[in-house]
């Protein structure tokens, strides 16, 4: 019996187009890809394990009125090792320019065992470019531990409370602060988690590699269950930091004048005005241009103000 005469139809789901201000890093709906069992590695830059066995490949209309065209999968097969993947490089590493998130996009399905009684867990991941595990969404399809778990690259694995459903397509999406080490995840447009530690470990935070794994329950690949990931249209983007809301937190005076105070964001710079009469509005003060900076409190000091003076804090983006 083929794999392919047990796929029931699955819903479809469309990849968003790239918003504005991002940048494209990598998409792909597999169309440029030649059919069959080990055409996924290889082509388009994607490396793998595992080679030569059918545990991966690309499928044409797996999906019978679906849509979809082509889509790749991993596992239904026996594997050379109890754990398989297929990765493509990505090599973005954002530093701290204005671009510090990256998104990924992808459609994903998790088909059941039919015939082998075993199930195993698949998983979408994150690997730096020297080849460390940084962090992944694992969808385990074992009753024992059966739904969706967050991995940040330990042992630990936290348990999200969401299930996935066999046999159907979902959308999964990942937003990854690189810089500050977060990262937060939908399903189908419902949170798995929000702003939570991407990476526990100590690896450099850089988005080298996307994968897609099967991890067999077995300790031998002879118990492997002939379950199976389908992986559709993904898009992995960079994209800058979201503008925050903006507005003065505080007006004080003192003896030397008085501050104005308000929370700074990188990629934007400040002016603080005044005015006499809140019509007319003036930005001539010394030192009253300032630089953003993330996670950082700004303040203005007016020394010599008049006993009835309006200020307001103007924010343009950086050029």
């Amino acid at each position: 019996m083929t794999k392919l005469s047990l796929i029931p139809i699955l819903f479809g789901l469309a990849v968003a187009t790239t918003p504005v201000g991002a940048e494209l890093l990598y998409q792909t709906d597999f169309e440029n890809f030649p059919v069959g069992d080990d055409q996924w590695v290889g082509t388009d830059e994607w490396i793998g394990n595992s080679k030569g066995l059918g545990v991966h490949g690309i499928d044409q209309d797996v999906i019978p009125g679906g849509g979809l065209g082509k889509t790749a999968f991993i596992g239904y097969r026996q594997p050379a090792s109890t754990f398989v993947f297929v990765a493509k490089p990505i090599g973005y590493a954002p530093g701290t320019d204005d671009f510090p998130f990256v998104e990924v996009e992808t459609i994903v399905g998790i088909q059941d065992s039919f015939e082998k009684p075993a199930r195993d867990s698949f998983f979408v991941s994150i690997w730096n470019a020297a080849g460390n595990y940084l962090a992944g969404v694992r969808f385990a399809n074992q009753p024992s531990s059966y739904g969706i778990w967050r991995l940040d690259g330990t042992a630990t694995e936290h348990d999200t409370g969401m299930v996935f459903f066999r046999g159907e397509l979902h959308l999964l999406f990942l937003r990854i602060d690189l810089v500050n080490n977060r990262w937060s995840a939908d399903l189908d447009g419902i949170p798995l988690f929000q702003d939570t530690p991407f990476t526990a470990t100590a690896n450099p935070v850089d988005c080298g590699y996307l994968a897609y794994e099967w991890q067999l329950s077995a300790l031998s690949t002879a118990g492997f269950g002939d379950n199976w990931m389908l992986v559709a249209d993904t898009i992995v983007r960079s994209a800058p930091r979201p503008i925050e809301p903006f507005r003065i937190t505080s007006i004080t005076r003192a003896a030397a004048g008085v501050s104005v105070t308000w929370p700074g964001q990188k990629g934007f710079d400040y002016l603080v005005e005044y005015s006499e009469d809140s019509l007319h509005w003036f930005g001539d003060l010394p030192g009253a241009s300032i630089p953003g900076t993330d996670d950082q409190v700004l303040s203005f000091t007016d020394l010599s103000p008049t006993p009835h003076r309006f200020y307001r804090v103007a924010r343009t983006q950086s050029p």
